[in-house]
């Protein structure tokens, strides 16, 4: 990403301080919308929705047994693991492409209230991926809604419901990326880390058999997320889902804003 201010007759950056966490936020939507990174990110994470769609659907359809339905929601949620890496990517690039490019620098002198900035990043990262989660949400509803037959079980108000909640899991999973990125600034690192955190280390701890390591591999991002998307209530509730979410993502933003505090550009 690339950024461009208007300079004194000195040469000198001007600040952009006028205006505020507003001004910061509107130059950080201009920059996400004018690259190509985010509009294939999008449509990637559409197209992995459509195609993925009826494949998870048709799996689930096989388990259950005959005479049953399966829920379309549930199909929906199931399919956003797989799509979610192309708005993980997205938050990801918001970061590392400028500490890539040494445009960060540039940001910087423009927003030097690093809060402010990292405020500025993180809201659009998250209102971007909530109305794409939306969207993805709905596709994996109506695709699976389609390729089930009649065995998709089309309950309109949870399958609405279901969309929405896939919309604020991939919010509070773009606020995490951005702050995984802020810390490691590296995109490699970067989609390791959060690769690991959302698929790997979660089954590793459930495997191990050993009480305090399932029980936090229960309360892990990913475990969480499945909770609250699908509304269970088993090994808590969807409220507590969403509140260990969003303990995740703040907790692992503070990491991130101290890390940006701390060190040069």
């Amino acid at each position: 990403m690339t950024t461009s201010m208007p300079v004194t007759t000195a040469g000198q950056p001007v600040r952009a301080s006028g205006g505020g966490l507003p001004g910061a936020v509107a130059s950080e939507w201009i920059k996400l919308w004018s690259v190509r990174s985010t509009w294939w990110c999008l449509l990637g994470g559409a197209g992995l929705m459509l195609l993925t769609t009826p494949i998870i659907g048709a799996t689930m359809a096989n388990n259950k047994k005959e005479g049953t339905t399966v829920p379309v929601g549930d199909v929906a949620v199931a399919t956003v693991y797989v799509a979610q890496f192309a708005l993980i990517a997205l938050a990801m690039l918001m970061i590392t492409a400028e500490y890539a490019s040494g445009s960060i620098r540039t940001t910087l002198q423009s927003v030097p209230m690093r809060g402010r900035l990292l405020a500025a990043k993180t809201a659009v990262a998250a209102a971007v991926s909530l109305l794409a989660g939306i969207v993805f949400g709905l596709i994996g509803v109506g695709v699976s809604s389609l390729s089930l037959g009649d065995k998709a079980g089309t309950a309109g108000g949870e399958a609405l419901g279901s969309a929405l909640r896939i919309g604020v899991y991939l919010a509070l999973v773009a606020v995490l990326t951005v702050a995984v990125a802020v810390a490691v600034r590296s995109a490699a690192g970067t989609l390791t880390i959060v690769f690991v955190g959302l698929t790997v280390l979660p089954v590793v701890l459930q495997a191990s058999d050993i009480d305090p390591l399932v029980a936090l591999a229960e309360r892990m991002p990913n475990s969480a997320g499945t909770v609250f998307m699908n509304a269970d209530t088993t090994p808590y509730g969807p409220g507590m889902g969403l509140l260990l979410l969003v303990l995740w993502a703040l907790g692992t933003l503070a990491v991130g804003f101290y890390a940006l505090r701390k060190r040069d550009a």
